[in-house]
């Protein structure tokens, strides 16, 4: 059984595709995961607040500065913002 130069290029080129493969199948093994959880978010009280405020009417919260704080200090904390001084409003 000879072996022509079509037959030779195309078993070439499926070694080539294998080994890239088996390459990147040791590569998509080797995933580090992030050792930083310091943004995890914690259950708190902060997070009960928001959730009775998140059900409330707007004219309800427009009316409700405990929600409104809630809602502040969750924005500040997702932006990673420092927080504002108050009468900026």
């Amino acid at each position: 059984m000879a072996l022509d130069t079509p037959r030779t290029l195309r078993l070439v080129a499926f070694g080539i595709g294998g080994l890239a493969a088996l390459a990147a199948a040791v590569e998509l093994t080797r995933t580090v995961l992030p050792t930083d959880t310091g943004h995890v978010i914690r259950d708190d009280a902060l997070r009960g607040t928001l959730a009775r405020c998140r059900d409330l009417a707007p004219e309800n919260y427009a009316t409700d500065s405990e929600c409104r704080a809630a809602w502040e200090a969750a924005r500040q904390r997702f932006f990673d913002l420092a927080p504002e001084p108050s009468g900026t409003e």
